[in-house]
């Protein structure tokens, strides 16, 4: 009796969890439904989309009380187990240690170079957009949304791929493409973006979640060594109560039958209590992250003066493009429900939390918006991107960023060139081929570097088929340049290697800034055969060598040679780059062995 009156809690507590667990017999009562969807008497007008609404938000709140109880549950294992704190220590230095590596990749293979596709020719850009202006430019605002009282250390800088896309490394680094630019309308949405992910860095939302990864993994283990016991205790339990209960009902024949009847339950009853116990605690902290980061971006963009409402119509852009083109959706946004989601979030913000900031700023007229370095720089980031795209066959974005680039820069032969290319690509309808071809004609006029030299052929095609008589001399005109042009362009390019990837750009600038008849300047002979390597073809014995004005090379023992100063001086009129220097080589090898 007294082991009985020991046990007794125990085996109350058992049979009732086990009653609890038993499935419903058909003649019990229905279950109350929660949360009174289905409830008898509940509301039946409630429309689908309510009911799905309700659903979103309920998965919303479940969300965040896993995310809640699995970050209480591993900042106190964190602070209290030392095994712990080493594990989250070193997986956090091993994600420090990667994110610095892939920086240092992207930051020592930036590079940038001529592309060419059959007649296409175009600036190609490796890990980094390779626009110094551009690149300080989102650099600059991006330091303009850091929180005055930080002491973490931020850069900025732009990606090149037509995928919207942007993402923070735990160094401090922020990532925006050129893809994601090239969507947005005004500096104060670019201001958000980068403080959207800046706020990831400023929050410590990498440790945190390489310290819940590590917590998630712990929290599995103790609910398993927690389901191991309880169903342990509850088989004993069980089968005590079972012989207990057959004992009343007829001697050791029921006994038996008892033990065995609810020693049964009691295996049930333990292997379901561990089925509940051990369900993994899945987290989506992405979702919640993700709105911290968003709270405290457009505060930030309101206090360094942005203009905040822009940020709503950024969520209607990107939910527009994402419609046409589900790529787009693929870097910043994710899920197309987060675009809505995240977009009412920043209203509700704007109307509530921030409303009295935002109107006190608009009072005084201290809001900025857009300004015309952004715009002026936009036209020639969405042309580089508008081509990526191309490239991508992301036609929509590919269109639209050329056309808004041309709304900045009708005088880009490239833009021109490259919406004509779309435009006949894609186009439809007549009206649509004939703007094409006139945007190819117009690139065909302002090509005055023959570089989009693959402008006039496709001007040409866009005229055949026209009235027979009526343009032949203007199609055989173009197809003569085409021709003419590209031998002209292969020489050139040559050349060009010898000049920063970025001449274009430079171009550009020096027509803005007054010099529109700008042309880089070729290096001297005498200092192209200096520092195109010269010396390096030269035997040890040759020595001074006199070019043809008057100046001399000097290369380390040896004496002068009149053969090999012969051969150079033939070779140095030459056209200078790569060529010159295998000629020159070539030349002083051929001197020496006559020698």
């Amino acid at each position: 009796m007294k082991t009985m009156r020991l046990i007794q809690p125990l085996l109350s507590t058992i049979l009732v969890a086990a009653i609890a667990l038993q499935p419903a017999n058909a003649a019990d009562p229905e279950p109350e439904p929660q949360f009174g969807i289905g409830k008898k008497g509940g509301d039946k007008d409630k429309t689908k989309e309510e009911e799905r609404d309700k659903k979103e938000r309920d998965r919303d709140q479940k969300n965040l009380n896993r995310y809640e109880k699995l970050k209480e549950y591993s900042t106190t294992k964190y602070r209290n187990d030392p095994d712990f704190r080493d594990d989250v220590d070193e997986s956090w230095e091993d994600l420090l240690r990667n994110h610095s590596d892939f920086a240092y990749s992207k930051n020592t293979n930036m590079t940038s170079y001529i592309k060419t596709v059959n007649e296409d020719n175009w600036r190609m850009h490796v890990n980094l957009y390779d626009n110094l202006l551009v690149q300080n430019l989102v650099n600059r605002i991006g330091q303009k949304v850091v929180p005055e009282s930080s002491e973490k250390l931020y850069a900025f800088k732009v990606t090149p791929s037509p995928i919207p896309m942007a993402e923070t490394l735990a160094t401090g680094t922020v990532y925006i493409s050129t893809g994601m630019i090239s969507l947005l309308d005004s500096e104060a949405q670019l201001a958000y973006v980068l403080a959207h992910e800046m706020a990831h860095v400023h929050y410590d939302h990498w440790k945190e979640r390489t310290m819940m990864e590590v917590g998630a993994e712990e929290y599995a283990k103790d609910q398993q060594t927690k389901a191991r016991r309880i169903g342990m205790i509850a088989g004993i339990g069980a089968g005590i109560a079972g012989g207990v209960m057959g004992g009343r009902n007829g001697g050791a024949g029921g006994a038996a039958m008892g033990a065995v009847g609810l020693g049964a339950l009691g295996y049930g009853v333990g292997t379901l209590i561990g089925n509940i116990a051990n369900r993994p605690l899945v987290v989506n902290w992405d979702r919640v992250q993700e709105d911290q980061a968003d709270e405290l971006a457009i505060k930030q963009v309101l206090n360094a003066n942005f203009d905040a409402r822009e940020v709503p119509k950024l969520y209607i852009a990107l939910e527009k493009a994402v419609t046409r083109d589900t790529r787009v959706g693929l870097g910043f946004l994710g899920d197309r429900k987060r675009i809505t989601q995240r977009k009412e979030r920043i209203g509700n913000l704007l109307e509530n939390a921030l409303k009295a900031e935002l109107e006190a700023k608009l009072k005084n007229a201290s809001l900025t918006g857009d300004t015309a370095e952004f715009r002026n720089l936009m036209g020639e980031l969405k042309r580089d991107n508008g081509i990526m795209a191309f490239y991508h066959d992301m036609f929509d974005l590919s269109r639209n960023n050329l056309r808004d680039a041309l709304a900045v820069r009708d005088n880009d032969p490239a833009a021109h060139y490259f919406f004509g290319k779309v435009m006949t690509l894609t186009g439809r309808t007549p009206a649509e081929l004939k703007e094409g071809g006139a945007s190819f004609r117009k690139a065909a006029n302002l090509d005055y570097r023959n570089q989009n030299y693959g402008a006039f052929i496709h001007s040409a095609m866009s005229m055949v088929g026209e009235k027979r008589g009526a343009n032949d001399k203007e199609i055989t005109s173009a197809l003569d340049t085409y021709v003419t042009n590209h031998a002209k362009w292969m020489i050139e390019s040559g050349q060009l290697r010898m000049f920063p990837p970025n001449l274009d750009t430079v171009y550009e600038y020096m027509r803005l800034y007054g010099d529109k008849g700008w042309r880089p300047k070729a290096p001297e002979m005498k200092d192209m055969l200096m520092y195109t390597g010269y010396a390096g073809y030269l035997p040890a014995d040759a020595g001074v060598i006199q070019v043809n004005d008057g100046s001399q090379m000097r290369k380390a023992g040896g004496s002068t040679d009149n053969t090999l100063q012969k051969a150079v001086q033939q070779v140095a009129p030459a056209i200078g780059g790569s060529p010159l220097r295998n000629a020159v080589g070539a030349a002083a090898g051929a001197a020496v062995r006559k020698k």
